[in-house]
């Protein structure tokens, strides 16, 4: 007991005293990463390769169809960007392990020729090393994939991996006491599981969707005990899911029964894929079933809804339902964990707009409705939540900052220094939303790396947090205006933080402190 107390004691003193910019650097401290992918390539390919999430893979991605569905670019990450060596490299000690089984609509393609061009674009969108196309299925259990990716992840966990001839292992954590347990073990990374995509518990509902039928309704319901740790992971099993699922997407790429989604693809992606169906609608009687379910914390572990890729008419349900706990003394965290922010209101006739290629032609900021408006920012603030800012360069900037940051020389001082000015320009204008200094405790990094985006060219890997870290802490220490917002705007808006601060709070301080608040506690 004083062993435990003493090491409590040491990381309250290590994640919580001030520090002077004098002693301050930047890799004296843990990274933490709200939303990263590292099982989604080494668990997909695992049919053509022994692959860990340790591994680097390396993939192709070449050819037309590949640089469409990535809106052009020539920043395709042709590695992957967050496996575990990476982490460890970058000093990312924290990560939030997102899993979700691909949904049938990206593997089942008729608009290229399977042969020729098929392989190489699932390869290049989702580093999945593929020796054929799969998923030809008429539906797709995603719940069984769900389980076999759990098993997958557990099966290295706390195994050593040598890096440089030094033993780092990985832990995935169950409560809040082993995260500080694991915090204070410098070879360690500590692996919180989270679920994206509500697909993952039910069935693909192409071509005929079920959702809507009793049966379908009570397999999912059960699946949603399972994951709370109320009924066995699987039928053919006696065993209960060990570790907390944090937080559960409602809504992924597609329609899954349960909401309406906000629309991701661009044109040129929705032609290839198709998002149509869903888009903007509100909650299903299912739907709102299963988040009431999630959220119960008197049967079975609390799973937080991560609000991501919810339509906005989902999303002011869910808000409303919220306030309805919150009146009978129940404050549920809002988790927003790869986000991008619109910078307007829901009121605003620019974010009212029907989202399209041409909707932020005009603006510095992505003003689609996947964006936070002020008041989500604000719902999440006041339900002490945690908004992740992803690093998907397509996704954070609006038509004007894309042209500015066109018009740089790729690999100059001038473009990186303007990819730092979009992060930063998102995160300020989250703290301009809230317009107090509490702001800056619920603002991190959720990278969304291996999540099929476009990083900017100097971070594109979790290797290089650091670099990015001390980018951004550069630019705090002498702040200029970040694009329409003046310099004079952004010093006050520090609300008089240090730059030291500033960092440790979005970089680490602030994911450690939420897991905390919402893992469970060990049992007495």
């Amino acid at each position: 007991m004083l062993r435990f107390s003493a090491l409590c004691l040491g990381l309250c003193a290590l994640f919580s005293a001030p520090i002077s910019a004098q002693n301050f650097n930047i890799k004296s401290f843990p990274y933490a990463d709200v939303h990263m992918h590292a099982a989604f390539k080494p668990f997909n390919s695992r049919l053509t390769g022994e692959y860990n999430m340790w591994d680097k893979i390396d993939h192709n991605c070449d050819g037309e169809i590949s640089s469409m569905f990535l809106n052009g670019s020539k920043d395709v990450p042709k590695t992957s960007q967050c496996h575990l060596e990476g982490l460890a490299r970058g000093n990312v000690r924290l990560g939030f392990l997102s899993l979700t089984p691909l949904e049938k609509q990206s593997l089942d393609i008729n608009f290229f020729n399977e042969k020729k061009k098929g392989i190489g674009t699932m390869a290049c969108i989702t580093g999945i090393m593929l020796d054929r196309m799969v998923a030809k299925d008429e539906t797709i259990d995603y719940y069984a994939d769900l389980v076999e990716n759990i098993y997958f992840v557990e099966r290295d966990a706390e195994k050593p991996h040598y890096i440089d001839g030094t033993p780092y292992s990985f832990e995935i954590v169950k409560t809040s006491e082993q995260l500080q347990a694991v915090m204070a073990a410098p070879q360690k990374l500590a692996i919180i599981l989270h679920i994206e995509g509500g697909h993952a518990l039910g069935h693909s509902l192409e071509p005929n969707d079920i959702s809507s039928t009793i049966a379908y309704e009570n397999y999912y319901m059960a699946n949603v005990d399972r994951i709370k740790g109320i009924k066995p992971l699987t039928d053919a099993s006696l065993r209960h899911l060990d570790y907390p699922i944090l937080s559960l997407n409602i809504n992924h790429f597609f329609w899954n029964g349960l909401s309406g989604h906000a629309r991701t693809f661009s044109t040129a992606q929705n032609l290839i894929f198709g998002q149509n169906k869903g888009i903007d609608a509100g909650m299903t009687k299912l739907g709102e079933r299963v988040v009431k379910r999630l959220l119960d914390k008197d049967n079975g572990r609390r799973v937080l809804i991560d609000i991501k890729h919810m339509s906005l008419e989902s999303r002011q349900w869910y808000y409303d339902y919220l306030h309805q706990l919150a009146k009978k003394g129940d404050t549920v965290a809002i988790v927003s964990s790869h986000s991008t922010v619109a910078g307007l209101s829901w009121a605003d006739k620019e974010f009212q707009k029907k989202d399209n290629n041409n909707k932020d032609k005009n603006a510095y900021l992505y003003n689609w409705t996947i964006s936070l408006a002020d008041e989500d920012i604000k719902e999440i603030h006041r339900s002490k939540g945690n908004i992740g800012i992803m690093l998907d360069k397509n996704r954070l900037m609006g038509g004007l900052s894309k042209k500015a940051y066109d018009a740089t020389i790729a690999g100059s001082t001038q473009r990186r220094q303007m990819a730092v000015k979009v992060i930063w320009l998102n995160f300020f204008t989250c703290v301009k939303a809230i317009n107090e200094a509490s702001a800056w405790d619920i603002l991190s990094v959720g990278s969304d790396f291996d999540g099929m985006i476009t990083p900017f060219e100097f971070y594109p890997r979790a290797n290089e947090m650091p670099d990015m870290a001390a980018d951004m802490y550069a630019f705090l220490k002498n702040p200029t205006d970040l694009f329409d917002m003046p310099a004079a705007e952004v010093k006050r808006l520090m609300f008089g933080l240090s730059p030291e601060d500033i960092i440790r709070k979005v970089m680490f301080d602030n994911a450690y402190r939420f897991a905390l608040r919402n893992l469970p506690k060990a049992s007495k």
